[in-house]
């Protein structure tokens, strides 16, 4: 009897912990507004020159971007940062576009600006432009504006460019 009352209480521990840690990574995702998934598909051609596929990332894909974010910023190619550390980064608006390469090898293309910028409805008032659902691509603006790709597979970063300034 104590040995079935011990399983009962481990498996309702353990589920506990399950339940609770997905609303936790759920409720994570919500909070963050600073990120956008991009799902458009012409967007990869348009970033990529190719028409490869497209995964959504899950909170385990963005621990994994975040840690190596965290290994580009430990060798100091993001130099520009004011701490060097995630949050940081996490300041900055940031588009994912996902993919999966010619070599089946997943990669997050990430997009980050500091600030949003004002865009023009068809009367040419300005709104904000609509960054959660269509790429930016800004020349210049220093600091404020660059991007990164990581492989996801490989765990390495690559091409991270910064622009110039103006």
């Amino acid at each position: 009897m104590l040995k079935i009352k011990f399983k009962s209480i481990v498996l309702n521990i353990f589920c506990f912990l399950i339940i609770s840690s997905c609303l936790g990574q759920r409720l994570h995702n919500a909070k963050d507004n600073k990120v956008a998934i991009i799902e458009e598909t012409k967007y990869i051609y348009w970033v990529t020159g190719y028409d490869f596929s497209s995964w959504k990332p899950n909170e385990i894909d963005f621990k994994v971007a975040d840690d190596i974010l965290i290994k580009a910023i430990n060798l100091n190619q993001f130099y520009f940062l004011r701490g060097k550390n995630i949050s940081e980064i996490k300041k900055y608006y940031r588009q994912y576009l996902c993919y999966v390469n010619e070599r089946g090898e997943k990669i997050i293309y990430i997009n980050s600006m500091c600030e949003l910028f004002k865009d023009y409805d068809e009367d040419n008032m300005p709104v904000v432009f609509d960054w959660k659902t269509k790429m930016i691509d800004i020349a210049d603006g220093g600091e404020c504006y660059w991007n990164v790709k990581l492989n996801m597979t490989t765990q390495e970063f690559f091409e991270l460019k910064i622009n110039n300034r103006s």
